[in-house]
């Protein structure tokens, strides 16, 4: 989000009730545009599928083909995407730009091998096309290449270009859709996978020319050294794992329900349970509201507190205004929690409602919506609780998140499994409580490190910092050692 902050102080330095909705639209096109651009996608090729009179399996083959690649693709590059987000603010910081644009070619060597070796054999002895095979794994490929590329121009400051880059290729896949099924005898998976491909590659196309286009202008040259991010799992591994934990245990449920009785197999090659994941669908586009809230708060009034506190550390400032500093940073950042707490509750009650008119009007079962209803609470917990992660790495607590997203992961899998015996009253409870009891913990270890902030600044780094090389430095000393003798 750095670089966010500029463009949004901007925006409510004018005066007005104009300046205020423009500020939180941009926050809301810059945090969600990417999402909203893709479930457009997907929802207008179901309705263009649903208008073409195809055959149900041919939908739930196709939805379902787009489901395990979105959400296999998120899990798997999550630790990587959290890991060089802090490698490249790092080398921004530190103005080596030279090595930001290798490590991107680095990042896509390294995780599309790592995703591929299981996308092939899942597919492997699927009855479905070998030609459908091929575009659903070809979609899956370029999806993981995506959301690593947009990491870089989310840190690079260049958010609008996601988002056209996003449009531009929501906008061809509709139009290759509509082809595809009217002017076309291409099999229907075939056919909308295909368009899918197209523009997707159209999207990381566009995203690589602009992140060429940002280093020409710097006028860098490249380091070549395509797997210096190495060494970050070496200093900060446990951002990966903090990652890659949270998303894990946000689908960690839905998995659980795909083995369990309410299960359904698509072509003897995907299980989902549409019972639980519609209802899961919904509730969580619930919390939407509070991802925009949050990046404004945080990105105007609690930051200017969070960097009066450092700055007069740094500064040399006396105990006293140190201690003002950290009671007024404390006192903001509760009161921002609070306020997105009782917005996100207004609008989680108007999902709900909204939810018992138009839920069982597109055919939703009754026990989906009683499962909706649970999990509207449960997205509610979980948003917070992702929020107040976000603010513990924020202050560099990385032991405090890890425990808090490995608290969510076993604490979801257990309470699920256990409302999975419980019978069909239980289902969506365990998501609920685990997100619930996960956020408990999350607010007591910030509050705790709130208080006691002055040890973790003064004494929880060590007088003498040693470098200490991994096995990963070493790895890249020896891959690299050519190069430094010649420097």
């Amino acid at each position: 989000m750095a670089g966010i902050g500029f463009e949004l102080k901007k925006l409510f330095r004018g005066k007005g009730f104009l300046s205020n909705i423009k500020a939180y639209l941009y926050s809301a096109l810059v945090s969600l545009g990417p999402f909203i651009l893709a479930t457009i996608m997907i929802v207008s090729i179901q309705l263009l599928l649903f208008y073409m009179d195809r055959p149900l399996k041919e939908k739930e083959l196709f939805i379902a083909t787009v489901i395990y690649s979105f959400i296999f693709a998120q899990i798997i590059t999550s630790g990587f995407t959290m890991l060089i987000t802090r490698f490249i603010s790092d080398m921004l910081y530190t103005k080596k730009l030279d090595h930001i644009l290798p490590s991107l070619y680095g990042i896509i060597t390294l995780v599309v091998p790592i995703a591929a070796i299981p996308a092939i054999l899942f597919l492997w002895n699927s009855p479905i096309l070998l030609e459908t095979k091929f575009t659903s794994y070809l979609l899956f490929m370029e999806i993981i290449i995506t959301y690593l590329m947009m990491v870089y121009l989310s840190a690079l400051k260049d958010y609008m270009k996601i988002v056209k880059s996003f449009s531009w290729g929501v906008a061809v896949t509709l139009v290759l859709s509509y082809v595809f099924l009217k002017f076309t005898s291409l099999d229907t998976v075939l056919g909308m996978t295909l368009a899918m491909n197209i523009g997707f590659l159209l999207i990381i196309s566009l995203l690589l020319s602009y992140l060429k286009g940002f280093f020409k202008i710097q006028t860098v040259k490249s380091s070549g050294k395509y797997f210096y991010f190495l060494i970050y799992f070496d200093r900060y591994y446990s951002l990966f794992f903090i990652s890659l934990f949270y998303t894990l245990g946000l689908y960690i449920h839905n998995f659980l329900f795909w083995g369990s009785s309410i299960g359904v197999r698509i072509s003897s090659t995907y299980v989902y349970a549409p019972t639980y994941d519609v209802p899961s669908f919904y509730a969580f586009l619930s919390v939407m509201p509070s991802m925009v809230v949050f990046v404004v708060s945080l990105e105007t009034s609690f930051y200017e507190k969070y960097r009066a506190y450092y700055s007069l550390i740094t500064g040399k400032g006396n105990f006293v205004d140190i201690e003002n500093a950290r009671k007024n940073m404390s006192r903001v950042l509760w009161s921002e929690i609070r306020n997105i707490m009782e917005l996100q509750i207004f609008f989680s009650l108007i999902f709900v409602v909204a939810g018992s008119y138009f839920l069982p009007a597109i055919g939703i079962s009754s026990l989906s919506f009683d499962i909706f209803l649970l999990l509207v609470l449960g997205a509610y917990c979980n948003i917070i609780l992702l929020i107040v992660v976000l603010i513990l790495l924020y202050f560099e607590d990385r032991r405090g998140a890890f425990f808090i997203s490995m608290t969510f992961l076993i604490s979801n899998t257990i309470f699920t499994w256990g409302t999975l015996y419980l019978g069909e009253r239980a289902y969506g409870f365990g998501f609920f409580i685990a997100a619930f009891l996960s956020l408990i913990a999350a607010l007591i270890e910030l509050r705790s490190y709130l208080n006691n902030i002055h040890y973790h600044t003064f004494c929880g780094q060590p007088v003498i910092q040693k470098q200490r090389t991994g096995l990963f430095g070493r790895i890249i000393r020896f891959l690299y050692r050519n190069q430094d003798q010649e420097s």
